[in-house]
């Protein structure tokens, strides 16, 4: 009873972090941003405010060129408490409101996800609380007209269960279908997907178990009239403790009879598939998060028709600017964008802003922009807008009052999209990897192209331990000593492997230097063309911190040699505007720091 109360209350917290960890909002009506690849400054379009107790949850681009926004609002009842009210807000291409519409369905209510139908109104997804019994969160879909009035509305019955929707699209017929996950009092998750008519009546609600919680996240429909979504699996085994994840995907017909699922597993890393989308040339991507052991990993991956992965991109979530974390894909121009928020600092001095990732059509980065402003309470979605630009929507903290918030991102200003590149190669940067009984060290493993273009991708690769009662590995790469002994680490990426030798030593073995290793800086700064001596020290706690030049025995690596890398003499050399990280290794310690590029001064 007591591990079911508190496995109840971990997974309620942790589905309460992912559904906040959506996008944060800016404030103010106009603010600056500037491209973290070294772009010139550019003025975000406009970012507004809505309503007092509010929060912005959901945003859709509309066909006249406009916005709708969803979230909830709290305003006082009948009964002189504070009623919480779906909120749904139109607005024009600038960001004015047109119309609001304000449901107290049952007063707790929220507005979360939309779709524009083809007769011009909005099918709007939330939950409102049932309290003819013990309270629950049950599934309501509203209709509304183009001008916000209500045609239709509906709740459907799903004893025991608190349902959330994460995806809504209307479906070729004319009807809808909705997916996310329902969760019961003992903290169990199911994934489902639902269908109704074009009036909202149900053809059929499907429930899909394939470990202990599992989650839909994002739902589309095949030429064939079916479905395909993408969630995750979790599997807990308590005895001993270990996480079994998947990425999960699922073919479903028309009638939501399940036709295959694929699940791409970590037995030490959990997934959060937030988008699916079709491919331009294709197939479909999926945007998702990967984490291990409080290490994020932001990840891109296309599939075929048939759900087999093509190719899995990662992109660093760690930066001198904080820790990004994108939750949305969207086309753009030159291919896709990742959208998410940008966090710095601790509690209570947090700093959250948006950030933008674009990449081409076959994931390579082309742009990497954060939007500066007042720091965000939360954030929710995001989506293309009409002019190449994006729109996202967030909670803003004012004094003490939460307000609802849109902000109209700008088209970034790309270059032409590199040339086709070809992974030849993938190569862990060490020959080998000594680790502590006990301890833990992390690996790095690169991609190399038919270009010479290297790129990290070690939460990309597939990693098994020859012998894993010597050393562990997780979902990143990193290692963990069992015993001492030798092994090997194999890592695996496209039909592509690396191998890398494994010694643990014992815990008291004096062979490792402790991890005492620092750079002269974690920030640099040069221009195109200009040399920097980066230096690494050892601090020798023993001898009341004295400090130890090794810069000679260090090997340093660039996590993108095209912006930055070392020449033949061991300079840091500024190759491009842009910025990137660089990493120093000294017997199995490293340190990373930034390093930001800037273009040439012109006499």
């Amino acid at each position: 009873m007591i591990k079911s109360l508190f496995r109840s209350l971990s997974l309620c917290f942790t589905v309460l972090a992912i559904i906040l960890s959506g996008f944060s909002g800016i404030l103010g009506l106009t603010t600056h941003s500037y491209a973290a690849s070294g772009s010139e400054q550019t003025a975000m379009d406009w970012s507004r405010d809505y309503g007092n107790r509010s929060s912005g949850k959901g945003v859709i681009a509309t066909s006249d060129g406009g916005y709708l926004m969803l979230g909830e609002i709290q305003e006082t009842g009948s009964s002189g408490y504070l009623d919480s009210l779906a909120y749904i807000v139109k607005t024009d291409p600038e960001g004015n409101t047109e119309w609001v519409t304000k449901i107290n369905y049952s007063s707790s209510d929220q507005a979360r996800n939309a779709v524009e139908t083809e007769d011009g109104g909005y099918l709007v997804t939330g939950t409102i609380t049932d309290y003819s019994g013990k309270p629950y969160s049950v599934l309501y879909l509203v209709k509304l007209d183009g001008s916000g009035n209500i045609q239709w509305e509906n709740t459907y019955d799903d004893p025991y269960y608190h349902n959330y929707s994460f995806s809504v699209i209307e479906t070729v017929d004319g009807g809808f279908a909705v997916a996310g996950y329902g969760a019961t009092s003992a903290g169990f998750y199911s994934a489902f997907a639902l269908r109704t008519n074009i009036l909202g009546e149900q053809l059929w609600f499907k429930k899909y178990w394939f470990g202990d919680d599992q989650v839909i996240y994002d739902i589309v429909q095949t030429p064939d009239g079916g479905f395909l979504a993408v969630g995750s699996i979790t599997r807990e085994n308590y005895e001993p403790v270990e996480i079994q994840s998947a990425l999960l995907i699922i073919k479903l017909n028309g009638q939501g009879q399940m036709e295959w699922n694929k699940q791409y597993q970590d037995k030490t890393a959990t997934f959060y598939a937030h988008t699916l989308i079709p491919a331009k040339d294709g197939g479909y991507l999926i945007g998702y998060r990967k984490s291990a052991f409080g290490k994020i990993a932001n990840m891109l991956a296309k599939i075929d028709t048939s759900g087999s992965l093509l190719w899995e991109k990662a992109y660093p979530s760690e930066y001198a600017s904080g820790s990004r974390s994108y939750s949305k894909l969207v086309s753009a121009e030159y291919g896709y964008a990742l959208i998410g928020a940008n966090t710095k600092g601790d509690y209570p001095n947090v700093r959250r802003q948006y950030a933008v990732l674009t990449v081409d059509d076959g994931g390579q980065t082309l742009g990497d922009y954060l939007y500066e402003g007042p720091s965000l309470y939360n954030h929710g979605d995001a989506a293309a807008a009409s002019d190449g630009g994006f729109i996202v929507t967030g909670t803003i903290k004012r004094g003490d009052i939460y307000k609802a918030q849109l902000s109209k991102l700008p088209k970034p200003q790309e270059a032409a999209p590199p040339g086709e590149r070809t992974l030849m190669n993938i190569a862990f940067t060490e020959s080998e990897k000594k680790v502590l009984k006990g301890h833990s060290s992390p690996t790095v493993i690169q991609a190399v192209y038919s270009d010479g273009y290297t790129n990290t991708l070690s939460a990309a690769a597939q990693y098994l331990i020859e012998d894993p009662s010597i050393a562990a590995v997780d979902g990143l790469g990193r290692i963990t000593g069992i015993e001492p002994g030798t092994t090997r680490l194999i890592a695996s990426h496209q039909g592509l492997q690396a191998t890398l030798p494994i010694i643990v030593l014992p815990h008291d073995s004096d062979e490792l230097e402790p991890a005492s290793l620092y750079l002269d800086s974690t920030e640099y700064s040069l221009s195109v063309g200009d040399k920097l001596d980066t230096r690494t020290y050892l601090y020798d706690y023993s001898t009341s911190y004295q400090r130890i030049d090794i810069t000679h025995m260090t090997t340093f690596r660039s996590d993108n040699p095209e912006i930055a890398d070392y020449d033949e003499n061991g300079d840091l050399v500024g190759l491009k505007a842009g910025t990137t990280k660089i990493y120093a290794y000294y017997k199995g310690s490293y340190r990373s720091a930034t390093v930001q590029v800037v273009r040439s001064s012109i006499p």
